[in-house]
């Protein structure tokens, strides 16, 4: 098992935010919560990156939601190998016992001394909606709670067994609403927490509305969009090893003369909208 100092990070799968945030450990467990499923994109592109690397991705549905379709078409998209999709190995539980022992088996082969090439070659394992299957009425409460949380340390130890990262996903309108216990549950587990909220009315990217999004452990918000699809941010094209650790987001200096078309009415429209 490779020690912290030797773990690496995984893209969220945009660049623009692997500029703003530190990209998420391997051998971590990370909580994204989401409002909806506003946070998915992401998701689906940290998987296309590690798909397009060779590498093998696990998930695991458990809100019986997921569509391999949205991989597969940013893969046709970025012209990835034809057999990209192979490595993706997806399985869903429909219960909370058949998810718990989907699990179960996963850790039991990360734990095991030769491990089978299509875990021990992969880094990325996503959980989406995986409270969710715990939360069905049909079984006792204290038995969801007790089943999430042995199924919480199965993850825990495939990631640090593995070198992993687990992805869990959670949404907080859902129907019925998750009940308290097992959100926080799902809290306790994590290493980290990534959080999206709606923005409101603002800075928009590629005609779709911006979220704000909250990463726990360094307390640090920013905001993020999906790119409209078929759109595409300049940073695709650039080597990962040239792109640079700070964005600048201060303004151009404005400065209005005869010199500057409109310079006057420029700098005016740019003080309204800064709100000053």
């Amino acid at each position: 098992m490779a020690t912290a100092s030797e773990r690496h990070g995984i893209s969220w799968g945009d660049r623009l935010l692997d500029l703003q945030l530190p990209r998420p450990r391997t051998g971590t467990l990370l909580l994204l919560e989401q409002e909806r499923r506003e946070m998915m994109p992401l998701v689906h592109g940290m998987v296309c990156d590690e798909l397009a690397e060779g590498r093998p991705v696990h998930w695991i549905d458990g809100g019986m939601r997921f569509d391999p379709s949205d991989i597969l078409s940013l893969l046709l998209w970025r012209d990835c190998p034809g057999d990209a999709m192979d490595r993706l190995h997806a399985c869903r539980g429909f219960t909370a016992h058949q998810t718990a022992a989907i699990v179960e088996r996963l850790a039991a082969e990360a734990t095991e001394e030769s491990p089978p090439e299509r875990l021990s070659g992969g880094r990325l394992v996503v959980a989406s909606d995986l409270a969710r299957m715990f939360a069905d009425p049909q079984i006792n409460r204290a038995e969801g709670r007790a089943l999430l949380r042995k199924t919480l340390e199965g993850l825990r130890t495939t990631a640090e067994t593995s070198d992993s990262l687990v992805v869990i996903t959670t949404r907080r309108r859902t129907s019925p609403i998750l009940p308290k216990a097992l959100r926080a549950n799902l809290e306790h587990a994590a290493d980290d927490c990534l959080r999206a909220f709606r923005a409101g009315r603002g800075v928009r990217r590629g005609g779709r509305s911006t979220s704000l999004l909250h990463l726990a452990s360094i307390g640090l918000t920013v905001p993020w969009a999906e790119l409209a699809e078929g759109q595409t941010s300049l940073l695709e094209f650039r080597p990962h090893a040239h792109i640079v650790s700070e964005v600048c987001t201060d303004l151009p200096p404005l400065i209005p003369s005869s010199d500057q078309p409109n310079g006057a009415r420029s700098a005016v429209a740019a003080r309204m909208a800064r709100g000053s």
